[in-house]
């Protein structure tokens, strides 16, 4: 490291020797410039190499407006435009360029037929009209692409969040920063052919580059606030860092750019180019990189944006998208930079690169990224496209007191895409693992047989979790049960919540969850299919005209049909099926009714409320259960006993036992009255919970 340090100091002192001798010797450069750009002619000379530029000028003009001016009408008219599709901008933007691009090469093909017309190849003259020649073409390409980029005076499809006035601004600006760049590379050079002494341009060219920075951090802190505008958005978060940074970036920058350019001159003013060449490519990444982030910004925001990515949850992962593209070309950009300057400073990260297993691993990290963000941009539009036929999620609802479920399902489709989602992602996982092994130098074929063996011996060990799997396929490929819908498997009801590989999530109707492995499933009753027809019963007495209750409950039945609420959920209506069977205290009626899956519930509760009043304003009402019991034909004699006693006759010891006679007949009497109530509910229960099963009815479990 010291001897570096002495060797640069020896080259420094030297460099410096050498420019003292040339300034001694700059009257004699001058004079020996002055003579070659003259032509050795003094000033009619001077004038005459003015004259052929101010021709080659015209010539290229004349050439342009000749040629060019169908295109430079276009360019006006798609200046004129507005639009807010991005796409659109875009095309505006590129057919723009294009046709400014050709203008401009039509006008260096028009002016440079002069000076290879007018002047030997050899002359001086040459060299002066290309040198101006190069300055113009420069200062009109970078005008071109900042027209592109910055459009300031075509609002309308301005790329760029820019206001008229800060664009045309910082446009002027980029034309300044290009016309003294162009003037100094090409004076530089022209001189030198002309008599300047090689060793003056390790002086000129520092100072100029030192003039350039000066203007950039000029240009910085005069728009600093525009830049910072630029940089700032809604999704970043409004942290201390990011205010830290917001306040400090001019200076940041200004620093960087003074040690660059303090470490560029010294390598131009030691005579080390091709460490400043490198260091070049610092300088320059330094002042295109919040053009180029914020054109990388604008894309990505717009590319996010197209139709066939767009779902439901796009939106809230497209702000991971878009950070992590984004900082992975910042990340490149300040990398390359870094490397550039340590080249730059002595380093030799070059020829470190040059090393095989530097090499190899450079390669295996960019195989890495590749493969990673391929990865991930593929997995992004596969789930776009299958969230995109998948409804927006919802808040499982809580089911309703009256309900039992059974409510509509999902389609078939939405219930097969969460499985192929997952199984994708699985194989892109595996894929992804199998690539990156791959690319680090990993030979994955013995891992596939290994695998291979693993599986057997897993398959043998797991024979359960096989066969739920193959069991889950094919109920899948029956359609035997969707997403949401109500059914019973394995002796348990519920709503299907998630249908798993192995397994699927039943929600009971009254809130407890069920898991049931596809292999515990022999039979699946789906109740949420297509219709459901729901059976009910009512007890009337034995003197019900039952023509009349008919007709009253097929009126009710057209009525719920035309009901707002209750008719479109009705498939057929409500229905008398007439007497279904005589009990002992009533007519049982029947009535029934066609109707969605799920909505059964409420129109069960609506059709007895309505039958109920619609039976009473008609003078019909419901039969209330009751049971009759026989009293023995001894009770007429205990009654006649009781009787003789309240009378006030005379009572002997016949008329006390007759008495306790009838105590005991009494008792006997309430006794067999409350078995025989107990035998009549219990036998009716029976009877219905019969009917009920028969019938194929869903009792309510509350």
């Amino acid at each position: 490291m010291m001897e570096q340090v002495k060797r640069s100091s020896s080259q420094f002192e030297i460099s410096a020797d050498r420019i003292r001798e040339s300034l001694g010797r700059w009257d004699q450069q001058i004079n020996a410039i002055w003579e070659n750009i003259s032509n050795q002619r003094g000033w009619n000379g001077f004038g005459e190499l003015l004259g052929w530029f101010g021709l080659m000028v015209l010539s290229g003009l004349v050439l342009e407006k000749t040629l060019g001016w169908r295109l430079q009408k276009l360019g006006d008219n798609i200046a004129n435009q507005s639009t807010d599709h991005w796409l659109t901008i875009l095309c505006y933007m590129l057919l723009r360029l294009l046709f400014n691009l050709v203008r401009v090469g039509v006008f260096a093909l028009g002016a440079l037929i002069v000076p290879m017309l007018v002047t030997d190849a050899d002359s001086p003259w040459r060299t002066a009209l290309l040198a101006m020649l190069g300055v113009i073409f420069i200062v009109r390409l970078i005008a071109v692409l900042g027209q592109a980029v910055f459009a300031p005076t075509a609002r309308g499809i301005r790329p760029l969040a820019l206001n008229c006035h800060q664009a045309s601004n910082i446009y002027w600006w980029v034309l300044a920063f290009s016309l003294y760049y162009a003037l100094l590379i090409n004076v530089v050079e022209l001189l030198t052919g002309l008599g300047l002494e090689p060793i003056m341009v390790q002086l000129i060219v520092p100072v100029g580059g030192l003039v350039m920075n000066l203007m950039v951090n000029v240009f910085v802190w005069t728009h600093r606030h525009t830049i910072t505008q630029l940089f700032s958005d809604d999704e970043s978060a409004d942290s201390n860092l990011k205010q830290i940074i917001v306040q400090a970036w001019p200076v940041l920058v200004s620093m960087w750019l003074l040690t660059l350019w303090l470490i560029w001159g010294y390598a131009i003013f030691t005579g080390d180019f091709q460490a400043a060449d490198k260091l070049t490519i610092s300088w320059w990444i330094t002042l295109l990189f919040p053009l180029v982030d914020r054109l990388f910004y604008v894309l990505l925001s717009n590319l996010v944006q197209l139709r066939w990515l767009q779902s439901p949850r796009f939106e809230q992962r497209s702000k991971r998208f878009r950070q992590i593209l984004q900082n992975g070309l910042r990340l490149m950009l300040v990398a390359f930079a870094v490397f550039s300057l340590a080249e730059g400073w002595g380093y030799q990260t070059m020829a470190m690169m040059e090393a095989g297993w530097v090499q190899n691993l450079l390669r295996a990290l960019l195989d890495i990224v590749v493969i990673i963000l391929v990865a991930f941009i593929t997995w992004e539009l596969i789930q776009s496209a299958i969230e995109r036929r998948l409804p927006e999620p919802v808040e499982q609802e809580t089911e309703s007191p009256e309900g039992e479920g059974g409510g509509g399902g999902a389609s078939r489709t939405e219930t097969l895409l969460p499985l192929m989602r997952s199984f994708i992602l699985a194989v892109l996982v595996v894929t992804v693992v199998l690539s990156i092994l791959s690319s680090i130098g990993v030979e994955i074929a013995p891992l596939l047989a290994g695998a291979g063996v693993v599986g057997i011996a897993i398959g043998f060990g797991a024979q359960k979790l096989v066969a739920d799997i193959i069991s889950g396929v094919f109920f899948l490929l029956d359609d035997a049960f969707r997403r949401g819908e109500y059914i019973e498997a394995a002796n348990m009801r519920g709503t299907v919540e998630n249908i798993s590989i192995r397994s699927m999530r039943l929600r009971h109707h009254l809130g407890a969850v069920q898991t049931v492995p596809y292999s515990e499933i022999s039979t699946v009753k789906n109740l949420s299919r297509d219709w459901v027809t729901m059976k009910l019963e009512f007890r009337l007495p034995y003197d019900t005209d039952v023509e009349k209750v008919r007709k009253i409950i097929k009126k009710i039945g057209l009525a719920m049909m035309e009901d707002e609420e209750i008719g479109p959920n009705l498939i057929l209506p409500l229905k008398s099926q007439g007497v279904m069977r005589v009990e002992e205290s009533a007519l049982i009626f029947r009535m029934k009714f066609t109707s969605k899956p799920g909505e059964q519930w409420v129109i069960r509760r609506e059709a007895y409320t309505r039958v109920k009043a619609g039976l009473e304003k008609n003078g019909i009402h419901f039969a209330h259960r009751s049971v009759h019991v026989l009293m023995p034909q001894d009770l007429e004699n205990e009654k006649a006993l009781t009787g003789n006693e309240v009378n006030g006759s005379s009572i002997g010891p016949s008329a006390e036992k007759a008495s306790n006679q009838l105590l005991a007949g009494t008792s006997v009497t309430s006794a067999v009255a409350a078995a025989s109530v107990t035998s009549a509910i219990a036998a009716d229960l029976n009877r219905q919970a019969k009917l009920d099963q028969e019938a194929g009815s869903q009792e309510d479990d509350r």
